[in-house]
């Protein structure tokens, strides 16, 4: 059974529907008109640009023009028709495939508030118990070290971890709720540095103890598919990825994984 929603934002097709190569499922959700900036949203059922079997490019469908590419063939990913909740997604091969975009860091008004969410399966666990070293879904730099990062630490681990390093530590929050190669909603939000990861709407601890002073300003080539020289390559699949200039109400963060649980048959457990 679908999710209910609590709230409607204004109703709008979100994607010119020429874009679309499947339909919304939810007409009255458009994450645009929520109480907090829209900065990315990437969609892989609209604005994917391919070379050949690959994928090059994948176009920012908030507005803002803030668009995905790859221009090297040997490191990009491959499109999929069936992917999760039998969507169309993109899949990495955890070997080289990424694709990067604009300044993490840029997009923000203020470094310590932020939102994202990304839809992700079929992957496999890190080499390192911290998120920092471990499979990366999306993050910033995509060289020198660690500044944000949304990573898969190691079985032993503590799971899906989401942070940054603020030239003085890390602040990471995780969630340990996910198995191995599950279908998941990642979700992450920084309010005044304070680090909070959700898995399919199930919100870990803070596990830095302490706020920061927001992502680094080092945070800038944004990637999906891995995220600095840190983490290892994603291994499986990501169908969306939305990120917010700002701290979404827990409100806005239900509507949002409302959405993507719908979308995707994604079974909620928070």
């Amino acid at each position: 059974m679908g999710a209910v929603f609590r709230k409607h934002p204004k109703q709008e097709q979100p994607v010119p529907r020429a874009q679309v190569h499947t339909e919304h499922p939810a007409q009255g959700f458009d994450p645009r008109h929520l109480s907090t900036p829209l900065a990315v949203w990437c969609r892989a059922d609209a604005g994917i640009g391919l070379n050949g079997s690959a994928v090059s490019t994948w176009l920012d469908m908030s507005g803002n023009g803030r668009d995905f590419s790859q221009a090297t063939a040997s490191l990009q990913p491959a499109p999929t028709t069936n992917g999760i909740g039998g969507r169309p997604g993109i899949s990495f091969d955890g070997t080289s495939d990424q694709i990067n975009g604009p300044s993490f860091y840029g997009m923000l008004s203020d470094p310590a508030d932020w939102s994202f969410f990304v839809v992700g399966g079929g992957w496999t666990w890190g080499a390192s118990v911290n998120a920092y070293h471990g499979r990366g879904m999306l993050g910033a730099p995509v060289l020198g070290s660690s500044y944000f990062y949304v990573g898969v630490t190691t079985e032993a681990g503590p799971g899906i971890g989401t942070g940054y390093w603020d030239a003085s530590a890390h602040r990471i929050g995780y969630e340990d709720s996910a198995a191995e190669g599950q279908n998941v909603i990642v979700a992450g939000t920084s309010d005044g540095g304070e680090v909070t990861t959700r898995v399919n709407g199930s919100a870990g601890s803070t596990t830095s103890g302490a706020t920061g002073a927001g992502v680094n300003s080092l945070a800038t080539l944004l990637q999906i598919g891995k995220g600095n020289g840190n983490l290892l390559y994603w291994d499986g699949s990501i169908s969306e990825v939305l990120i917010f200039d700002g701290t979404l109400s827990p409100q806005d963060i239900d509507i949002t994984e409302d959405y993507l649980s719908d979308r995707y048959a994604i079974e909620m457990s928070g």
